[in-house]
């Protein structure tokens, strides 16, 4: 199949997991040409929005969390683009992870989601669910799991 465009989904607190999962969807994108969309969510805005409030400081470190964001796929973005990576664009959701990034994929038309996950037992994705697990179920497109 020839990708034109690659989902990468990238958790800007976990290092470990974003450089498993952009090292296959750079490998992927060289490749074949496709273009890469690197994404982070914001999710803790989300979990957070019945603890927030209109204030002053709310919105300060909701605005924080984006910058943050903003700033973890651009400098990926960058790295990428000086492995080789000749088209990539960056994105900054609020939401919840999983919602966000199939609706990335729908919103872009990827033909692939390529992310990175842990390796959570049986009883530890029951108990704390995996973004992994309702992203595959949801997907418009395939997804690779890249364990890290």
């Amino acid at each position: 199949m020839q990708y034109k465009t690659v989902v990468c989904p990238i958790d800007a607190s976990n290092p470990k997991l974003t450089e498993a999962a952009t090292a296959q969807a750079a490998c992927i994108c060289k490749l074949s040409g496709a273009k890469l969309i690197l994404l982070n969510v914001v999710e803790r805005w989300y979990r957070s929005a019945h603890l927030a409030t209109d204030s002053k400081e709310w919105k300060n470190i909701h605005e924080n969390w984006l910058k943050e964001g903003e700033e973890a796929v651009k400098k990926v973005a960058a790295n990428l683009k000086a492995e080789g990576v000749k088209e990539s664009d960056t994105e900054v959701r609020d939401g919840d992870a999983a919602h966000e990034i199939v609706a990335t994929a729908v919103d872009g038309r990827a033909d692939l989601i390529v992310m990175a996950t842990h390796r959570y037992s049986t009883v530890g994705k029951l108990f704390l669910g995996s973004v992994t697990d309702k992203v595959s179920k949801h997907s418009p497109c395939p997804v690779l799991w890249v364990f890290a």
